[in-house]
């Protein structure tokens, strides 16, 4: 493009600035101390930085072949700088350059050839190199980088060395924004995954500031989310040229690395990761037709992408340093359309708002003399600076913990107020509930209550809310409830822990390091290939097979456990079948692996903690127990029928047409060479569950369940079958705890009369025997299916037994049915491990486990009323407590 006539310099600042930064100016012999001011001496460009009478900053070049024919120049009378052209004059000053250039880091680097400080703005090149130079006649036609090392692959710095420069500049001045530069490197991600550590790294030191990132275009652009997650406040990916041919010839190696296709496609993505405005794309004036500019900023907005306009400056050593400079008219007209659209598209304006080098859209209403508004002055003030990185923070923790959801995407591209919405109401109902909690301390007793028990209760009422609604973990709750009983007055601190030290919770404990240590020593695995491989023969024999094993394997060890050995068979198999979303053989499968370990679950006190926290609560509230083997004999029956009738429902809601179940055997065959034999600690494994067993069913009354439990963990440590590192990998720590905790609610809610006060005012007083019976199993199976089925234990249990025993039934009858119940939860995933796991595989819809659960939690209600009436008087389980 021609050159025109330099517009008039000092009519408004933004005019100013544009013809200082795209002319630049010539330094008269008598600047004196030239070195002191010059704030950026490297490969790219020399410059000084220059602040107008009206605070912008401008990063002018000097030393250039194009800037010795400036109309601009110098003049220093004494402390005064003036700044002359066309027979005007202005005071400006001099920004002198940092002291922290001549620093050297502890290997040694200056840091000045890494770094460059312009006011506000840090600009880091952690790369040493750009990738482009070192492929022949690939490198962009505009660009000096000759002096850095060029390397195929370029080095990183130690990171260390970049915080070292970062302090540094710190230490002199306020810095805003860091900006780093990344080069190319021949990789789908073109080394920013390099760069993950580094801004995290940043992140550490930088606070409230700034990090922005200018990258060649990653084609995979699953790094974006990293780097925003690390701690990436800006991103950068620089369009360049929008002619597509002109693109090709000046950028030869970014039009082979993705072209303008991959630019785009990392900029949209980035849109939807990054805060609005945050997503920048340099456009350069002068290397294109100015429409084709136009159009391409256009293009840009649109998509919600803020375009920085560059004049296009000569740099010698380069492909196109003889190029003209674009006509400033050229320059103005594109950064007046840009402010126009800009602001008709209502995108942010102030985040690269200290670049010196380029009007920045911010600024570029100062060419028709409008201020910036009053939002963008509070904004990039102090206190707005500190704020807006709060909030950039704030929106990346929100982001980040929106990443577990199963629609992160849309969580992703929720307002910033929704998502503060979503965030806050935890918050919000913690609040209220413990408002509530204090006025209902303040309000009288009700009559019949005693001040501990009052506080009971409400403490049961807190924890129960809590564990409904899971606004914090269940263990957290259990734990807090645990401390508020000797807080309260409740009970005094030694009683409140001894009840943590339950024999029903070391039961917990050592059934599940059992379970742990079969899964370590592979013997649960082996024996689910094993037992598949002989019935699995055909479509209905593999679907019946995976409702029966798990269900087996559940009379030995806890529900979830068995679900997360066969759920990955089933995984396989549903590939190797090549089956989809929505195919129904598929969804039996998972539906009979959750099914089978849930009622195979129920069967014995290992299937689940929800049995031993019945018993642990019963021990700790009547002084009564039961026996492995009382459990047994009560829910088999209930179990065996659950078992048929699932299967049933199964069979007639599946089709088997076209299923060959060959493929699905040959993959339990691969498994099957890729686990090899079981080895000898698996067999001494199986052996040593297999003594236990024995001993829990015929000796558990005698020695306890909790020491039979515990010396075969040591046993199994003392054998040398597993590490420590390897049980507590797979052992649910926090369940225990939250067991623990549990169990104290539950008996200070009985020793201080709260539980039997109210089970008097809120059971009808006509409840008796199997009517009440009815009403314990439904209550259980309701709640059962909104919070864990042990939550439904610690909920129900202090609140039941009162009342069994006012209507004359006996503790242990009221524990095994609601310690049983709870555990038949089929309708929702949050109801149990293997729902909410078989959910996840999204071959389950939300829909199917409610209508075919539902159907199965009907019968469990029907079919334990019926057992409980006839069997259990058979086994010595009455409904009476005589």
């Amino acid at each position: 493009m021609s050159s025109s006539t330099d517009l008039h310099p000092f009519a408004n600042p933004g005019r100013t600035k544009l013809s200082l930064v795209s002319r630049g100016v010539a330094l008269p012999d008598g600047l004196q101390h030239a070195s002191q001011w010059v704030s950026q001496a490297n490969a790219i460009e020399t410059v000084l930085d220059i602040k107008l009478p009206t605070g912008q900053l401008c990063t002018v070049p000097v030393g250039q072949p194009y800037t010795q024919q400036s109309s601009f120049s110098l003049e220093q009378k004494g402390d005064k700088t003036l700044l002359h052209c066309g027979g005007e004059v202005s005071e400006v000053t001099l920004i002198p350059a940092p002291v922290f250039y001549q620093k050297k880091t502890r290997s040694g680097a200056r840091m000045g050839s890494f770094a460059s400080l312009h006011d506000r703005l840090l600009i880091l090149h952690p790369f040493m190199g750009c990738g482009f130079f070192n492929q022949s006649g690939n490198a962009c036609q505009y660009c000096q980088y000759e002096s850095m090392t060029n390397e195929d692959q370029p080095p990183l710095r130690d990171p260390l060395e970049l915080v070292e420069a970062v302090r540094a500049a710190l230490a002199e001045r306020e810095v805003e924004t860091v900006y780093l530069y990344n080069g190319y490197s021949p990789s789908d991600d073109v080394g920013l995954r390099q760069l993950v550590a580094v801004i995290a790294l940043l992140r550490k030191h930088l606070g409230h500031r700034q990090i922005a990132l200018e990258t060649i275009a990653p084609l995979d652009v699953q790094v974006i989310d990293e780097l925003y997650e690390a701690g990436l406040d800006v991103f950068v990916c620089n369009l360049e040229i929008n002619d597509a041919e002109r693109f090709a010839q000046v950028c030869p190696g970014k039009h082979a690395s993705g072209g303008q296709d991959a630019i785009y496609g990392a900029l949209q993505y980035a849109r939807s990761v990054f805060r609005a405005g945050a997503v920048v794309s340099h456009l350069i004036v002068g290397l294109e037709p100015l429409q084709s500019t136009l159009d391409g900023m256009k293009k840009l907005i649109e998509q919600g992408i803020v375009p920085m306009l560059l004049p296009f400056r000569p740099l010698p050593g380069t492909p196109l340093c003889d190029n003209s400079l674009p006509s400033l008219d050229d320059v103005e007209h594109a950064l007046l359309v840009q402010y126009e659209l800009l602001e008709h598209s209502g995108l942010p304006t102030h985040r690269l708002r200290d670049m010196g080098r380029v009007l920045t859209p911010m600024e570029s209403g100062l060419l028709i003399g409008k201020d910036p508004y009053l939002s963008e002055q509070v904004i990039t003030s102090s206190m707005g600076s500190h704020v807006s990185g709060w909030m950039d923070a704030l929106r990346r923790y929100l982001r980040s913990n929106g990443k577990v959801d199963e629609n992160y995407q849309q969580t992703l591209n929720k307002p910033m107020h929704l998502l503060l919405a979503k965030e806050g109401i935890p918050y919000f109902a913690l609040i209220i509930l413990s408002a509530l909690g204090l006025w209902a301390g303040a309000q009288d007793i009700p009559a019949g209550l005693t001040d501990s028990g009052w506080n009971a209760l409400l403490i049961f009422l807190f924890c129960l809310a809590l564990w409904v609604s899971g606004l914090i973990p269940l263990a957290a709750t259990s734990l807090l409830g645990l401390a508020l009983l000797p807080l309260t007055g409740v009970l005094d601190a030694a009683e409140a822990y001894s009840m943590f030290g339950s024999s029903a919770l070391f039961f917990i404990l050592g059934a599940f390091m059992l379970a742990a240590g079969a899964r370590v020593t592979g013997l649960s695995e082996h024996m689910a290939l094993a037992l598949i491989d002989r019935v699995g023969s055909g479509p209905k024999q593999l679907l019946m097979a995976m409702l029966f094993l798990p269900a087996v394997m559940a009379f030995f060890m806890p529900e979830h456990a068995v679900a997360a050995v066969f759920l990955p068979i089933a995984w396989e198999i549903v590939r190797s079948l090549d089956l989809k979303i929505g195919d129904r053989y598929a969804q039996s499968l998972f539906f009979a692996v959750a099914w089978g370990a849930i009622i195979g679950g129920v069967m014995t006190l290992l299937g689940g903690a929800r049995g031993p926290l019945a018993l642990g609560m019963v021990q700790e509230i009547s002084g009564q127990s039961f026996s492995f083997m009382d459990w047994t004999m009560a829910a088999a029956p209930v179990v065996i029928l659950m078992l048929l009738l699932a299967a049933v429902i199964l069979l007639v809601i599946t089709p088997f047409e076209g299923v060959n179940v060959d493929r699905a055997r040959q993959c339990v065959e691969r498994r099957q060479l890729e686990v090899g034999n079981l080895e000898p600690r698996g067999w001494l494994m199986g052996g040593l569950l297999l003594v236990t067993v024995i001993a829990w069913m015929f000796a558990g009354h005698a020695l306890s369940l909790a020491s039979i439990a515990l010396l075969s963990v040591a046993a199994m440590f003392a054998l040398r079958l597993v590490r420590w590192d390897e049980i507590e990998q797979h052992v649910s720590w926090s369940v225990v705890l939250m067991y623990g905790g549990a169990i104290a609610v539950g008996s200070a809610l009985s020793v201080s009369g709260a539980g039997a006060w109210v089970a008097m005012q809120f059971f009808p007083a006509g409840l008796v025997g199997l009517s009440l019976m009815i009403v314990l199993t439904i209550a259980t199976l309701l709640l059962t299916e909104g919070v864990s089925n042990a939550a439904a234990v610690a909920i129900l249990l202090p609140i039941a037994i009162p009342v069994g025993l006012s209507a004359g039934i006996d503790p242990l009858t009221v524990a095994l049915t609601v310690g049983i119940v709870a555990g038949f939860a089929f309708m929702l995933p949050m109801g149990t491990p293997p729902n909410a796991m078989i959910y996840a595989t999204g071959f389950v819809q939300r829909l199917a486990m409610l209508r075919f659960g539902g159907m199965l939690s009907l019968a469990a209600l029907i079919l334990f009323v019926v057992v409980s009436s006839l069997w259990w008087p058979m086994v010595g389980v009455g409904l009476s407590g005589s």
